[in-house]
């Protein structure tokens, strides 16, 4: 699967999105970009009036009837209005804009919008990185800070479902390390290797490895100089991150150094969110709304 692909496929699914916090310029960008190239319609919720900055866009009369703006009281009652409208069924999905990840999401867990699911949220980041052959998929990077062996099974699980979902039917994953071989002072190797014990056997069909040095997971020459015995070395679909910092360095570096298109999206509730950083380009923000089309 490539980048570009997911893209072109979220383009053509129609759906409605509430905009959480959405009086923002790269966000409104993002907005106005998906109006006029996918079949989505918009909801945007924010205590600031918008009318203006959205009609500086120069939208069509058409375009312009497929946002739908509400204005509420306060960033209290914006949350709540924007996730009320999924409830409800006015919306099918949430996005992100100029909210708290950790507020929004308190609101989405709430029992009352019956959004929760059995399986505990993660993020998913989908990378279109010019040194690599194909999309390459990395979690968690945003959400989950230090996860132990039982959270990680499930951000796994959470990764297979999401690739499976925009057409990866038989995903490859490296659940990462520093190192490719089991050491008891490195908990991230003792992670990896049961974790992956774990797929083995409840997911016999799936190609999982760890542990997996990065460079050994996406280069396979790397792993041939190591001489590391692997079927998934230099073609993987996702990886696993040992934590939030190592996934937020590696997130930040493949867009910046190696100028990576990115979309990214919080998995595991009854529906995706659109969940990009503040420093997301306008392009990386409606990159995520492609992407998050897909996996309704």
């Amino acid at each position: 699967m490539q980048f570009k692909d997911m893209i072109n496929k979220g383009k053509n699914i129609s759906a409605t999105i509430a905009v959480c916090k959405s009086n923002d310029e790269g966000v409104i960008k993002a907005v106005v970009k998906a109006v006029k190239n996918t079949n989505a319609n918009f909801i945007l919720f924010d205590e600031q009036p918008q009318d203006e900055l959205i009609r500086s866009f120069n939208l069509t009369h058409d375009e312009f009837n497929r946002i739908k703006i509400i204005q509420t009281e306060d960033e209290a009652h914006t949350i709540s209005e924007c996730v009320k409208s999924v409830d409800d069924g006015q919306a099918d999905l949430i996005m992100k804009g100029l909210v708290a990840t950790s507020t929004l999401l308190k609101e989405v867990l709430k029992d009352k919008y019956n959004l929760k699911t059995e399986s505990r949220m993660s993020h998913i980041a989908l990378f279109n990185v010019p040194e690599y052959h194909k999309m390459l998929a990395i979690s968690d990077v945003a959400m989950n800070i230090s996860p132990n062996k039982e959270q990680k099974i499930v951000i796994t699980r959470n990764l297979v479902a999401c690739l499976q979902k925009i057409g990866i039917d038989s995903p490859k994953v490296a659940i990462l390390s520093a190192i490719e071989s089991v050491n008891p002072k490195m908990q991230s190797s003792v992670d990896a290797n049961e974790v992956v014990s774990y797929f083995r056997k409840e997911m016999p069909k799936l190609e999982i490895e760890g542990p997996l040095a990065f460079d050994a997971a996406i280069n396979k020459r790397a792993s041939i100089i190591k001489n590391i015995d692997s079927n998934i070395s230099g073609n993987v679909d996702g990886v696993v991150v040992p934590q939030i910092e190592s996934g937020n360095i590696l997130y930040k570096s493949l867009i910046y150094l190696s100028k990576a298109d990115v979309a990214s999206v919080i998995f595991g509730a009854k529906i995706p969110i659109i969940l990009t950083s503040r420093s997301d380009s306008s392009r990386d923000k409606f990159h995520s709304i492609c992407s998050a089309l897909m996996l309704i």
